[in-house]
């Protein structure tokens, strides 16, 4: 398999992985939200996300450092180190995870007062933060190697059991303990599926352990740390500055906007573990620039015209995903959409960064964009309340970008694509043009569904037109057409148009 139909294979199953897991832990909360009280349903909030706030801190960053060195290892075949590094990756966040299990357990009473949980759920965190931990080391080293299927059908084991143990356990009379053991099976599942897999053992040959925490591990784990005060503190801060209808109006336009980077983001992940297997070799410098620009490339082909609707059409869009009472927020739409969009492309130079071997400076970029959002937050949100909020953001994922740009070609002569980024971007006002037009003139969802597929058709005509399409893609259709029998027909006749406007 190429190294392009590689990188489609792995886009696809990352993907059906990111929807599938979307979907069920929809169905998981919406079960718990309809059958619990707001109390119990903060029972369980409280409880999972303090325990994956544990979980991460066990992992100190040694998961980053699994996906960036097997794919190394593996290309040196150095199956040894492999193993060493396999069995290294379950050492310490094991330790962690005994040591902050005996905290938690010893002083139980202190954590229910604090945390405001009863003295049962707090005694199943311990677990819970376990069969997390266990989980994702084994998911990161199944995904180092690039198995993405086998990593999606775990998952897809895992998040069923989830909601069908909470759902039954619940109407059990189990209340909020149901979806607490649904979430402790669902990893468990997962972590046992997948150290099958896995079968960590002892290595012959010895690894550079202090080298891996402090060059690897270290610098993701700080990374980790300072993100998490970036992505979660926003709503905290909004709250202290302004107030909670801010607030809720900046969330719901965040939550709305930031699903612009699911497919850049998918594309990144499934590219990191190659760029990271080439890196092994300094020869392969020409095959990481054409990848990176590839996904450079089709990032902006999916986010884009996305951006665009989600603007255009911000009023409707707030309407079904929550009330007319948050219609203010699509003043922010326009803001947090282009910032979507610069950050699905600077998050593809950031990662790729760590994924040839420059880790501290992936750090430090990510320290810059903290420090760069805590620095403008205070001004702009106390003056322009959420609109402030939400240029801090911007500028903060701005600079993200453009000094990770710097970087990444500095290390490698990648460019992004300005001439398909006009394309893509002629292309998509030509498009919703046509779709706001009609739509102000027709009424009733059906009709405007069919005037959104005729919108997309209308987008991908004018990029033949603009000869927006190359070989590359006529390949990804060829990899599609050879495992979708059913679509073999549409998808070789789609290629046959492609191929025309293809100089």
């Amino acid at each position: 398999m190429s190294l392009e139909e590689k990188l489609v294979s792995n886009s696809l199953y990352l993907f059906l992985d990111w929807l599938l897991v979307t979907i069920l832990g929809f169905f998981y909360w919406i079960v718990a939200g309809k059958t619990l009280l707001p109390e119990e349903y903060g029972i369980v909030s409280t409880s999972i996300n303090f325990a994956t706030f544990l979980s991460t801190l066990s992992l100190f960053g040694l998961n980053a450092a699994i996906w960036k060195l097997l794919p190394e290892y593996q290309c040196e075949r150095e199956r040894e180190k492999i193993k060493s590094l396999i069995r290294f990756s379950f050492q310490l966040p094991l330790l962690i995870n005994i040591i902050l299990s005996i905290l938690l357990v010893s002083l139980s009473s202190f954590f229910s007062s604090m945390l405001k949980i009863p003295l049962n759920a707090v005694l199943m965190i311990p677990l819970t933060m376990l069969f997390l931990t266990l989980s994702s080391i084994s998911g990161t080293i199944i995904y180092a190697f690039q198995n993405m299927k086998f990593y999606f059908f775990s998952d897809l084991l895992g998040n069923l059991s989830r909601v069908l143990v909470a759902t039954l356990l619940i109407f059990l009379g189990f209340r909020y303990l149901g979806p607490l053991i649904g979430f402790i099976i669902c990893y468990f599942l997962i972590f046992a599926a997948r150290i099958l897999k896995v079968r960590p053992s002892r290595g012959k040959i010895k690894i550079d352990k202090r080298k891996i925490l402090l060059e690897y591990a270290l610098p993701a784990f700080i990374s980790t740390l300072a993100w998490n005060i970036f992505s979660s503190g926003q709503y905290a801060l909004l709250s202290i500055i302004q107030n909670p209808k801010a607030t809720g109006i900046f969330t719901v336009a965040l939550i709305i906007t930031i699903p612009i980077v699911a497919l850049p983001n998918t594309l990144n992940s499934a590219l990191l573990p190659i760029i990271s297997f080439l890196s092994a070799n300094h020869q392969t410098k020409k095959h990481q620039e054409r990848l990176i620009e590839l996904v450079v490339r089709y990032s902006l082909f999916f986010s884009l015209p996305i951006a665009l609707f989600l603007i255009i059409f911000s009023k409707q869009v707030i309407v079904i995903f929550s009330s007319e009472k948050y219609l203010e927020a699509s003043n922010l739409f326009p803001i947090l959409a282009i910032a979507s969009v610069i950050y699905g492309l600077g998050n593809v130079f950031l990662s790729n960064l760590y994924a040839i071997g420059k880790a501290k400076l992936n750090r430090n970029i990510v320290l810059l964009t903290v420090a760069t959002f805590l620095v403008l937050v205070y001004p702009l949100t106390k003056l322009y309340s959420a609109s402030g909020m939400a240029i801090s953001y911007f500028i903060s994922i701005l600079v993200l970008s453009i000094v990770s740009y710097f970087y990444i070609k500095k290390f490698l002569n990648v460019e992004i694509p300005k001439k398909d980024f006009m394309k893509i971007l002629i292309s998509s006002l030509i498009s919703f043009a046509f779709l706001y037009l009609t739509t102000k003139i027709t009424f009733g969802t059906l009709i405007d569904l069919i005037l959104l597929l005729f919108a997309v058709a209308i987008y991908l005509f004018a990029l033949a037109l603009l000869k927006f399409y190359k070989k590359e893609d006529v390949k990804v259709l060829e990899f599609f057409e050879e495992r979708t029998p059913i679509l073999k027909k549409t998808i070789r006749n789609l290629k046959t148009f492609l191929e025309k406007f293809i100089e």
